[in-house]
This record gives C-alpha cells, structure tokens and sequence, in this order.
C-alpha cells in the first residue's frame, strides 16, 4: 500500500469536509446519501472521516445526489485545497531549501 504524501492528506481532508458539510447543509442522513447513491453508509462515513479516499465513480453518484450541478464540488474543492496546500508547498520548499544549503556546505568544506 502505498503511503499518502501531505498533499494527498489534504486533498482528501478537504474532500471530506466539503462532503460532510454539503450533506449537512442539505439535512440529509448518511443513511439517505447511502440509499440514493448505492455507496454503503459506512463508506460515506469513512469519507467524512478522512479514513478513505473515494472511488471515482462512488463520488460520482454521491455528487449526483448532494448537487444538481457537480461542478460546483469541484470549484469549492480546488479553492479550499489550494489555500490548504499553500502552507505545505511553502513548507516542502523551504525544507528543499534547507537541504540544498546544508550540501552546499558540505561541498565547501570538502573543497577547503
């Protein structure tokens, strides 16, 4: 299994919070998610949880009950990943950074 890196973590975190929070939204049960979009109640709950990532036609037919146009999901989804990844690319970059100056010193030291 491979292992989720941090901007997989927050793709998947912001994908459950917009699910769980458009279902709240709409006062619908998972229950009710689960029966007119054919994805088991737990799956949708593991969702929310950020416990599993959707399958691609599973989020199909739950986008298919929580929005008449999907699209919206998308947009509200893009938005809020990319405020969320922001810090973690600053974050990944300066520890590239980082790096990069520490063998940079290395290198001088070895060359004195």
């Amino acid at each position: 299994m491979k292992l989720k890196n941090d901007e997989e973590k927050a793709f998947d975190l912001e994908l459950s919070k917009i699910i769980k929070a458009r279902r709240d939204e709409l006062n619908l049960t998972q229950e009710y998610l689960s029966l007119h979009s054919g994805v088991t109640r737990i799956t949708i709950g593991k969702w929310e949880k950020g416990e599993k990532t959707p399958i691609s036609f599973d989020l199909y037919n739950v986008l298919k009950v929580l929005y008449k146009d999907p699209s919206e999901f998308w947009a509200e989804l893009f938005k809020n990943y990319e405020k969320t990844l922001s810090p973690i690319q600053k974050a990944a970059d300066k520890k590239k950074y980082m790096a990069y100056i520490e063998q940079m010193q290395k290198g001088k030291k070895g060359n004195t």
